[in-house]
């Protein structure tokens, strides 16, 4: 059975290139500032439930830690000897959350918020896939409405990601491809 016929396809396509071609382009959404961190081979991300500014990266080259409030890595450790648990989805922290279970999510699984409390959220389009465009939608905006068009910016084209998301109270958000760490925080007034 044939759900949508091939007019139907290039059609909804043709209307989501509109869509995107209409969205802002920025390097970063308005209100937030980011900085860009190089991680090779970058598998998963995870925020730390004791301080939500801070975040366990890891990768084939052993364990970041960063303060996202202040955009700065402030940890590192090169070891290979730690585990990954994969049916939690869970790996121990280093430096200020030592010992902590932080959960994550990346090459193997799980999921960051893709919308704060505020009502800022994160989508990414894949029509020139591999290529993802992502678009910040800001206070409940949709970028599918053509009154909230104007509102949204499509801040990054990418043709790799891990994962990507906001912390636990929204202030900040990640997105994470196989070689880059890039996070953003909400500029302080």
């Amino acid at each position: 059975m044939k759900l949508f016929s091939k007019n139907l396809e290039e059609e909804n396509r043709k209307r989501l290139r509109g869509i995107l071609n209409k969205i802002p382009r920025l390097e970063c959404p308005i209100g937030w500032e980011m900085a860009t961190f190089a991680v090779g081979g970058l598998t998963e991300i995870g925020f730390s439930d004791k301080s939500e500014s801070l975040l366990l990266a890891i990768s084939s080259n052993g364990r970041g830690l960063f303060d996202c409030s202040k955009l700065e890595r402030i940890d590192r450790d090169y070891s290979e000897e730690f585990e990954i648990n994969y049916e939690e989805m869970t790996c121990i922290g280093i430096g200020q959350i030592s010992g902590e279970k932080v959960r994550i999510a990346g090459l193997h699984g799980g999921g960051l918020p893709t919308t704060n409390k505020l009502g800022d959220s994160l989508e990414f389009m894949a029509l020139d896939w591999p290529n993802l465009d992502f678009i910040f939608q800001p206070n409940w905006k949709s970028m599918y409405s053509e009154r909230d068009i104007d509102d949204c910016v499509n801040f990054l084209r990418t043709d790799t990601i891990k994962s990507y998301g906001f912390n636990k109270i929204g202030n900040c958000f990640v997105i994470a491809t196989s070689s880059d760490l890039i996070i953003f925080k909400r500029k302080t007034v």
